[in-house]
């Protein structure tokens, strides 16, 4: 398959993305508390789980099918990590550095959630290409769904992403347990809806403003 060229507006993007990153991370380092506090830490590890979507969705949008199919499964694994960085604000304490955690964790959830919209961008566009418009939609509900349930299932029941490898059957009934009975712990449905509408009318709004696609997609109009 032939690709767009990386254009001028792709190399702004990444670079507002890694820029954002960045600031997260001086936040941390620079905090006089000590280097690094426990919260620069988990945010930074966790900022860095929220790029693997990320660049599993420029292979997703400009591999091979094969790897492709790889990349996607790969991405929606890691999906719900991006997202997961809003709910990182539970950990912001009243103090003398509150004003500096909370642009700490600001940054970190914006970034988390930009690249958890052009990612999915990207996977979406790819699912036109290959499958039409309808397909494509139905992808990106699907994820929409998927990283909501992720996001409150890591921050509740404290799964990872890599545990789908070493833990599969664990998650797999902790999750099933938690969809039959769903009011059973309020808090995981809560977050889940939240998280899942959230994502959902962050993405549309992005959608309707920008007719492009994230790194290595087409503009619709210049599609075959």
């Amino acid at each position: 398959m032939t690709h767009a060229p990386v254009t001028a507006r792709d190399v702004v993007l990444v670079g507002s993305l890694v820029a954002s990153s960045a600031l997260t991370v001086v936040l941390g380092v620079v905090d006089p508390i000590g280097v690094p506090v426990l919260t620069s830490r988990f945010l930074i590890w966790n900022l860095f789980l929220a790029w693997i979507p990320f660049v599993a969705a420029v292979a997703v949008s400009r591999g091979s099918r094969p790897v492709a199919a790889i990349a996607a499964v790969v991405w929606l694994v890691f999906l719900p990590n991006a997202l997961y960085l809003v709910t990182d604000l539970v950990h912001l304490v009243d103090g003398s550095t509150l004003w500096r955690h909370i642009l700490q964790f600001g940054f970190a959830a914006w970034t988390g959630t930009l690249l958890a919209i052009v990612s999915l961008r990207a996977v979406h566009h790819r699912a036109e290409r290959e499958a039409g418009r309808v397909a494509g939609w139905l992808v990106v509900a699907a994820a929409v769904v998927a990283a909501g349930i992720g996001v409150a299932i890591g921050r509740f029941q404290r799964w990872n992403s890599w545990d789908l490898l070493t833990e599969p059957d664990s998650i797999a009934h902790g999750t099933l347990e938690w969809a039959r009975s769903p009011l059973a712990d309020g808090r995981i449905t809560g977050v889940a809806l939240a998280v899942t509408a959230f994502f959902g009318i962050a993405y549309l709004t992005v959608w309707a403003l920008t007719p492009g696609t994230g790194p290595g997609g087409r503009p619709p109009a210049q599609r075959a």
